[in-house]
């Protein structure tokens, strides 16, 4: 190997430890300058090397950018806990990594720990990560050391380390024969192929479902109290719902759909343009202009068109749009940045004037007090919008995918809309 890739840990050491082995060239990708600065700053021994390229960017869309040609793509990430880091575990990413490696290159990232016991939940986890890089190269090894490091490529790929390095002569102090022949034990090695024998979904952009079984992998080592309390909030939201007249269930609806969608758009914008940090606060504010649109506008128009009739034209607006986005969506990774980025923003803008409007017509097509008709029309699109943003982000998106998560949006307005026009004849 002369160029090597390093996405994340050249601040730790871990760009020093490579230039070790005779390469030519590291590039190490950190998304934060200031990590850059501070290891300039406290850890200069680590990316002191004149062969050491640092770049400050997101890792994924280094590799989607670059021209260059790497012989090893070396992932240094944590466990992908989190939506950001998922994206580095995808088929879509391991696709995008194999179009830059030289032939019988090879990819190496590490996931879960290991000692000598493999849980149903880890056996899930490994299991997920294998089919997934499995689908972009040939051949898959994994080497238990304490993380279960995979190792990927089209070439072919032995387990000989300790042979290997003695061969090239290559002084290891803790990493020598003695260490690999304990750690590459035969059981050990055959405990990880039972592990990823197991049943896993394939984990992708749109469906992170290897970030849900990390979770449960997280869960798993602790012991959580029983599901009752579960139960009773779910028996509670079941009988709210039931006893919730037309009106407010269609804005429980729309509550839902303004959080599950914002969530949605918010997790593309991540997955093909990088970090959110910034973006967020943009995203943010174009929603809630879009609101303060929908809203004025219908309160404009409320006095021209019965209202009741209106609010139900939106809640089909609402399912209609959230029918759509997973056609739109996937398309948006063949514009350029600007452009896709503009169209995330037009949608949520789109999707808040809609929620918007429908709020001066839900009180305008009540009927009663002005205070309790308010209190129960707040309250019907926060409980949906409080359970939109809990149940999408923390379930249904991890486990069922963004797709799915579209669609049951969309059914819900659907249904909101049936409920709203069956028992306003008028509508």
């Amino acid at each position: 190997a002369q160029r090597v890739l390093l996405i994340s840990g050249g601040v730790a050491g871990a760009a020093r430890e490579a230039l070790r082995y005779g390469v030519r060239e590291v590039t190490c990708v950190e998304l934060d300058p200031r990590m850059i600065e501070a290891g300039r700053r406290l850890l200069p021994e680590n990316l002191a090397d004149s062969r050491l390229n640092l770049v400050a960017t997101d890792g994924r869309r280094f590799v989607q950018r670059t021209t260059a040609r790497f012989d090893v793509v070396l992932l240094d990430l944590p466990d992908p806990s989190t939506f950001q880091l998922n994206r580095f575990f995808t088929a879509e990413f391991f696709a995008s990594v194999k179009h830059l490696l030289t032939p019988g290159g090879v990819l190496g990232f590490g996931l879960g720990r290991y000692e000598n016991y493999v849980s149903p939940e880890l056996a899930r986890l490994l299991s997920s990560a294998h089919r997934t890089v499995r689908s972009a190269f040939a051949h898959v090894r994994m080497i238990p050391g304490g993380r279960v490091y995979f190792v990927a490529s089209d070439g072919p790929l032995a387990l000989d380390i300790a042979a290997r390095l003695e061969q090239r002569g290559l002084a290891t102090r803790l990493v020598n024969r003695h260490y690999l022949d304990a750690t590459l034990a035969s059981d050990r090695l055959i405990d990880l192929d039972r592990a990823v024998a197991h049943p896993a979904d394939l984990n992708t952009d749109f469906n992170p479902v290897l970030c849900y079984y990390n979770l449960r992998h997280w869960l798993s080592q602790f012991a959580l109290p029983s599901g009752f309390l579960g139960a009773v909030l779910v028996v509670a939201l079941a009988a709210y719902l039931i006893r919730l007249p037309a009106v407010p269930r269609v804005l429980f609806a729309s509550g839902f759909a303004a959080s599950a969608l914002e969530v949605v758009l918010l997790l593309v914008f991540q997955i093909f343009y990088g970090s959110l940090y910034q973006q967020v606060g943009l995203v943010v504010t174009v929603f809630m202009a879009g609101l303060a649109t929908g809203a004025w506008q219908a309160a404009v128009r409320t006095a021209a068109v019965p209202a009741a009739r209106v609010l139900a034209r939106l809640a089909l607006a609402v399912a209609a749009l959230a029918a759509l986005l997973p056609l739109v969506l996937p398309r948006l990774a063949g514009l350029g940045d600007i452009s896709g980025q503009t169209a995330i923003l037009l949608i949520t803008f789109a999707l808040a004037a809609i929620v918007g409007a429908q709020f001066p017509l839900a009180a305008a097509a009540s009927t009663g007090e002005a205070t309790p008709v308010a209190a129960r029309l707040f309250s019907a699109d926060l409980v949906g919008a409080a359970l939109g943003a809990l149940l999408v982000s923390a379930w249904l998106i991890p486990v069922a995918g963004i797709t799915a998560v579209c669609l049951f949006t969309a059914g819900l307005n659907l249904a909101a809309a049936a409920i709203a026009c069956r028992q306003t004849p008028s509508a």
